[in-house]
């Protein structure tokens, strides 16, 4: 979406927050925008009691309030829910209300599994890496359903790994790249797997001589990767904080790097929330 779009409701005082995701919402536009981008990972309990409070009491929005209650009583489908907010502060198009009606209308028809995957694969993209975990976890720790293909077990594995590696946990996530590659015989899970037994491993193993061609090339391939890590915006950063301190500007580097290190501890609490 581009342009600038005028808020219909009032911004609230007081705002709503989404206990799954720590999320605040301040305003009927920016719970359009939540419905939106988390569509797989609300529930059918995310239309609570204390959403219709807030509706009704923080953005003055009687009307819808007063429909959404009507709806809760009468049992009403998530997604028909969700359409009459998203047409209500009419922050989105028709085509894209519809195109989130038929994601939420499949949904509906998936095991739980495929919506445990599903949910997953939302968390993993917005990085809550221990989330997604959790409900790829669910789907593994699970009976084997037998209704669901290979490849799709396959993916679960291997983006377990992804998650756990994203945590810079190696280690753990070895055993998942390689019950991935084991099952659908995917190159980039076997690739994965190797890449996390290294550096699970640190440096002195990765620089053995008797490590095979397969492991030799991947280690050609990361050592570029560090490199071209040295360029990226964030090191030069570092760099030039680091400059502070050569410079004799002791009070601005520490100043600087507490910044840096406020950002990074909030990133990692988002990580593992």
């Amino acid at each position: 979406m581009g342009g600038m779009i005028l808020c219909r409701a009032r911004e609230a005082r007081t705002p709503y927050l989404v206990r799954d995701t720590g999320v605040r919402l301040y305003s009927l536009e920016e719970l359009c925008y939540y419905l939106y981008n988390n569509i797989y990972v609300i529930g059918n309990d995310f239309i609570s009691a204390e959403l219709i409070a807030f509706i009704r009491g923080e953005t003055g929005e009687e009307a819808l309030a007063g429909r959404l209650s009507e709806m809760v009583e009468q049992h009403a489908g998530l997604a028909e829910m969700v359409v009459t907010i998203l047409k209500y502060v009419d922050y989105y198009s028709m085509g894209e209300i519809e195109e989130i009606r038929g994601i939420l209308e499949t949904l509906h028809t998936q095991n739980v599994y495929e919506r445990l995957k599903s949910r997953a694969d939302s968390y993993l993209g917005s990085r809550h890496y221990s989330r997604a975990i959790q409900n790829y976890r669910a789907v593994i720790d699970g009976p084997r359903d037998m209704s669901l293909s290979g490849l799709f077990y396959a993916k679960v594995y291997h983006n377990t790994g992804v998650a756990y590696a994203k945590l810079f946990m190696f280690r753990q996530a070895v055993p998942y790249f390689e019950e991935a590659y084991r099952i659908g015989q995917h190159e980039e899970s076997k690739k994965c797997a190797l890449a996390a037994r290294q550096l699970a491993k640190g440096e002195d193993y990765i620089e053995r001589e008797e490590n095979g061609s397969e492991e030799h090339a991947l280690m050609q391939e990361l050592e570029t990767l560090r490199d071209n890590a040295r360029y990226s915006d964030q090191c030069r950063r570092l760099q030039e904080i680091e400059h502070l301190k050569h410079d004799g500007k002791v009070s601005a580097y520490y100043r600087e790097m507490d910044g840096v290190l406020e950002e990074w501890q909030q990133q990692y609490l988002k990580y593992i929330s």
